[in-house]
């Protein structure tokens, strides 16, 4: 209850003696006196004090802010650069395949070998036709020499065969002429 709200109490039941007092009765002066010992003794209001420490966090917290604020956009300013590098990058490496491709396709119209420089023999229809071509030579080779086998071996026997009629013919003429 507030002090205004309180009843006063007064003392005019019983006459008191001046040294003379009653332990229930006080008076609001005695009351408040009791309720709030030595005002005056506390010392400085630490009011004041709390006030300039939370300015001074205070003022802390907005530098701080401030600075991560700064250092936000500073990153978002460079993370904007990495990206407009690896959009730039990205370019540069579609254009270079593109080159690539370009330079592969001429090596293999002048047919020449990309790794090595040198002059390919042609594309893999015109090797197996080489292939086939040289089996085929290589088959006619074989069946030439084979006739060329047996053209020996005819010769020698017809050369047999003539020395045989040579001696015949040679005694058939001697028997004539005997």
């Amino acid at each position: 209850m507030k002090r205004a709200d309180r009843p006063q109490i007064k003392d005019t039941a019983i006459p008191t003696h001046p040294g003379f007092r009653k332990a229930n009765v006080r008076t609001d002066a005695e009351f408040a006196a009791r309720k709030i010992p030595g005002k005056g003794l506390k010392g400085p209001s630490t009011k004041y004090g709390q006030h300039t420490d939370v300015k001074e966090q205070n003022r802390l917290l907005v530098a701080t802010n401030e600075d991560l604020q700064r250092q936000i956009s500073e990153i978002k300013e460079y993370v904007a650069g990495l990206e407009q590098q690896c959009s730039d990058v990205q370019k540069e490496n579609i254009e270079t395949k593109e080159k690539l491709r370009d330079c592969h396709a001429l090596l293999m119209a002048e047919k020449l070998d990309p790794v090595s420089g040198r002059r390919i023999d042609g594309t893999a229809e015109e090797k197996e036709s080489q292939r086939k071509e040289l089996m085929e030579v290589q088959n006619t080779m074989r069946s030439l020499k084979e006739a060329r086998e047996k053209l020996c071996v005819n010769r020698e026997s017809f050369s047999v065969d003539a020395e045989e009629m040579e001696k015949v013919l040679g005694e058939a003429e001697r028997l004539l002429l005997e």
